[in-house]
């Protein structure tokens, strides 16, 4: 009986959950955001408020989304987000619906490119979709949007998209026309004053380098008068010095080798003239004496070669 008594009690607290999960339009997401129950109620209230539609499709089963992000992730990124606060600061500005199930509409239209889950789209207040997505990140996956500073990106852009269709942005795009102008200015007036900062530095780098080289002068001039120097100085002109005496001795040298050198080529160009006068003179006397002591030609030219022969033996 126990037993009995027991189970009966486990069914009832089934029955009452299933029916305060029926009742409950959140489906396990955030409580603090006012989630509307279905889709046909949240056309005629965002047809009154004149607001877009923020639509979540899941599913309480997800046997395809092992392999990337499921909904339970997508659970715990609203239950546990840094960004959180944002994305409930917008949620004013939409009408809020999540459709688990069954609840899911059929239509074609909220599928354009697959029944992946958890997929979401925003709607106009007539429940066409918008053209806002997440098809830079996801190609094959346009409405998938895993993390919650995407799901705000996603709800920015509906809402510039949606106040353009209704033409309530015009006023705002004057104001941000102006501002923009206004920052075109202010920034304008920031790069003179940076071009006349980097004059004011360059002159200033300039005046630098000059009192540099005049400091420099003064120093040198200072150094002139120094011991150190002065020593310096002097051992410098020391070696200019010995240095001159070296090439003067060395020039020296080469001119008297160049002056000896002279002398003996005019003393043997002298000594050879001498040989050739003597040898002149001699060959005349013994021409005369052959001459005379033969008187013929023949033997006196004999008797010339017979004695210049003679000569150079001795």
């Amino acid at each position: 009986m126990r037993l009995v008594v027991v189970a009966l009690v486990l069914v009832a607290l089934a029955v009452s959950a299933e029916k305060k999960k029926k009742d409950d339009p959140s489906n396990g997401f955030r409580e603090d955001i006012n989630w509307v129950s279905g889709l046909e109620q949240a056309i005629g209230i965002a047809k009154d408020l004149n607001k877009p539609i923020f639509l979540l499709i899941h599913k309480t089963w997800c046997g395809a989304c092992k392999s990337q992000p499921s909904f339970t992730d997508l659970k715990r990124e609203f239950n546990s987000s840094p960004k959180i606060l944002d994305l409930l600061n917008l949620t004013p500005e939409f009408v809020m619906v999540n459709t688990e199930d069954d609840d899911e509409p059929q239509d074609a239209k909220f599928a354009p490119d697959g029944g992946y889950i958890p997929r979401i789209i925003f709607l106009d207040t007539d429940g066409n979709p918008l053209k806002t997505n997440n098809e830079k990140r996801y190609k094959n996956n346009k409405y998938f949007y895993p993390l919650v500073p995407q799901v705000i990106e996603g709800m920015q852009r509906a809402l510039e998209e949606f106040k353009g269709l209704n033409g309530e942005d015009k006023e705002e795009k004057k104001e941000e026309k102006v501002e923009k102008k206004k920052e075109k200015k202010k920034e304008k007036k920031e790069e003179k004053k940076d071009k006349e900062d980097k004059k004011e530095e360059k002159k200033d780098k300039e005046d630098k380098k000059e009192e540099k080289k005049k400091d420099e002068k003064k120093e040198k001039k200072v150094r002139r008068n120094d011991r150190r120097y002065l020593d310096k100085r002097r051992r410098r002109m020391m070696r200019r010095r010995i240095r001159r005496i070296r090439r003067t001795i060395r020039r020296r040298r080469r001119r008297r080798k160049r002056r000896r050198i002279r002398r003996r080529t005019r003393r043997r160009r002298r000594i050879r003239r001498i040989r050739r006068t003597k040898r002149k003179r001699l060959v005349n006397k013994y021409l005369n004496t052959a001459i005379r002591v033969e008187g013929k030609e023949g033997g006196a030219v004999r008797s010339l070669h017979y004695l210049v022969t003679r000569r150079r033996t001795n």
